[in-house]
């Protein structure tokens, strides 16, 4: 490792070593600004694996250089792959610098428990790296490991040809029969949504009394979590909420429906009574 005077036009910057969504526009001015009044920046990170010298850490830093039209830039070079650099950027962006947004801090989670170079690391391990806990690290690694319902399909023979289409854009005209309302999937959907809704709710308003009261004995870092929890679950209630409206919705509309082909048939078996009646 060693700190020497680097160009910009040297370093490689499209490595995916940004794990930050999007760059800071205004600190970067900034950061431009200060350079320019001679203010002390500390180094950038870069890695060299033995051809290219790849940014790691000072994203910032570099385009504030760039703005001003510096041709180099200080940097502190390492010795390392790629991947290195990555997880490198993962840490350092955690422990220094700008602070991370939750997109970032996943954007993290993620890119470590994929690297290469994870040979069995914890939760715990990469909780430290990132700066969060074992918990949001939990969370993350169940998502990936979610799978996609696959879609399901029909084959058909056509023009002599077997064709493949899945079942969701088949439409077929379904006969008018009566059916229980209080029976029907439209129902349960919504009876189980509201359960979902309830369940939910008592989550957040118990993390945010355990929070607001001061009566929970966590770290710092676990009550960032909590707080990115309570997000998440509101969201995820307004988005539940929504469903759930338009659910009752095609409910009553479904009732509305019932309810009229159960007159006409009181009318049709009334008619035939008749001209049974009429016949004998």
């Amino acid at each position: 490792m060693q700190i020497k005077l680097m160009p910009l036009k040297g370093m490689r910057l499209d490595g995916d070593t940004q794990i930050r969504s999007s760059l800071n526009t205004e600190k970067v001015v900034e950061y431009a600004e200060a350079m320019q009044e001679g203010d002390k920046f500390p180094p950038v990170v870069v890695f060299f694996d033995g051809s290219d010298h790849w940014l790691a850490s000072g994203f910032h830093r570099y385009f504030a250089a760039l703005r001003l039209g510096k041709p180099e830039i200080e940097a502190e070079v390492r010795q390392g792959t790629l991947d290195d650099a990555k997880d490198f950027a993962c840490e350092d962006n955690a422990r220094f610098g700008l602070p991370m947004t939750q997109e970032d801090r996943r954007n993290a989670v993620i890119r470590l428990l994929n690297s290469p170079n994870n040979n069995g690391w914890t939760n715990a391990e990469i909780a430290r790296r990132v700066g969060v806990s074992q918990m949001t690290v939990g969370r993350i690694k169940a998502s990936l490991q979610e799978k996609a319902p696959e879609p399901k399909t029909k084959t058909f023979t056509r023009k002599g040809k077997e064709v493949t289409v899945p079942t969701e854009r088949l439409t077929r005209k379904k006969e008018d029969k009566e059916v229980d309302p209080e029976t029907s999937p439209e129902m349960d959907r919504v009876a189980e949504l509201s359960d979902t809704i309830n369940d939910l709710t008592s989550e957040n308003q118990k993390l945010r009394d355990a929070i607001a009261m001061g009566q929970w004995d966590a770290t710092e870092i676990e009550k960032i979590d909590a707080q990115e929890t309570i997000e998440e679950l509101r969201e995820r209630v307004r988005f539940l909420e929504i469903d759930n409206s338009a659910l009752r919705d095609s409910r009553d509309m479904f009732q509305a429906r019932n309810a009229e082909l159960m007159e006409a048939v009181k009318s049709l078996q009334a008619k035939l009574k008749k001209l049974s009646a009429q016949e004998g």
